[in-house]
């Protein structure tokens, strides 16, 4: 029988590594170790080997960091699902990428999502965070890459990661629908 390998932290290093990925982000903190793994390993690990640990620490993230920009974005998903946390993009093209043009398009105006925030909620009741992950990556690229692999962040920061926990009542969702070159040939 295989083991699988499944990634865990005690409490205090889910705490710890929140809190560094919110001082990176913040203050310029240094990353330590413990945050460069987990970064690697959420990077590197498929939907189906994320486990408790991770969502635990985006939770913690997603309640307490409150970003200065609003981008718009996206998710590409085979079923709506609501209230789990999931890796968007900044990138269009991206999410046409990893959808194959079926399943569901998620889009979230984060300028709409966020408005009330900062005025409804205080740090650790943050509702419609998202966190700026491709951020931490070109951070990263920028000071010597800080120990992650040069193929981290050349395959990685084309996809302008974010973590955000999805809420259909304040998003978008709209079908893939594949051209049908048939239709581009027909006469009206």
């Amino acid at each position: 029988m295989r083991k699988k390998f499944q990634y865990c932290l005690s409490s205090q290093e889910k705490v710890e590594i929140a809190q560094n990925l919110i001082d990176i982000v913040r203050k310029k903190a240094e990353i330590t170790d413990q945050t460069r793994g987990f970064i690697g390993n959420w990077i590197l690990t498929d939907s189906k080997g994320k486990y408790k640990a991770y969502y635990d620490v985006w939770d913690i993230v997603l309640r307490n960091y409150l970003p200065k920009e609003r981008p718009l974005l996206f998710r590409s998903c085979r079923r709506r699902y609501d209230g789990r946390i999931a890796s968007f993009t900044r990138c269009l093209e991206s999410a046409r990428k990893f959808s194959d043009e079926s399943g569901f398009l998620i889009v979230c105006d984060t300028q709409e999502t966020l408005i009330d925030e900062t005025y409804l909620y205080d740090p650790g009741q943050y509702k419609h965070s998202f966190y700026p992950l491709v951020k931490v990556l070109e951070m990263a690229r920028d000071g010597g890459g800080w120990g992650f692999s040069g193929i981290i962040l050349r395959n990685y920061i084309g996809e302008e990661e974010y973590i955000m926990r999805v809420d259909l009542e304040n998003m978008d969702t709209f079908k893939w629908i594949k051209d049908d070159p048939k239709e581009k040939n027909r006469t009206r």
